[in-house]
């Protein structure tokens, strides 16, 4: 059986790609308290925003949460390689 290839470090272009496309949504609302008030519909508690922005930072981002901000900054239209690739 073969083993599930390594997480690619060379090229991670795509992610760097997503974590400025989602940067720049960060701040076209004005920062990251905003952001998670866009996102989740209520102000932050806490230190969420803080959380939330470590995830923003990392860009490590689950088919959900891509999902999330396609909903809530309505980005039906954004294909994933503008998303990915910055095309």
């Amino acid at each position: 059986m073969l083993a599930m290839p390594k997480k690619p470090v060379e090229n991670n272009s795509g992610a760097e790609n997503a974590r400025q496309y989602v940067k720049s949504l960060r701040d076209s609302v004005g920062g990251m308290k905003p952001f998670y008030t866009m996102l989740y519909g209520r102000e932050p508690q806490g230190n969420e925003h803080i959380t939330l922005n470590n995830q923003v930072i990392r860009g490590n981002y689950s088919a959900e949460f891509v999902a999330l901000i396609v909903e809530r900054f309505n980005l039906s239209g954004v294909t994933l390689g503008e998303f990915y690739l910055g095309d």
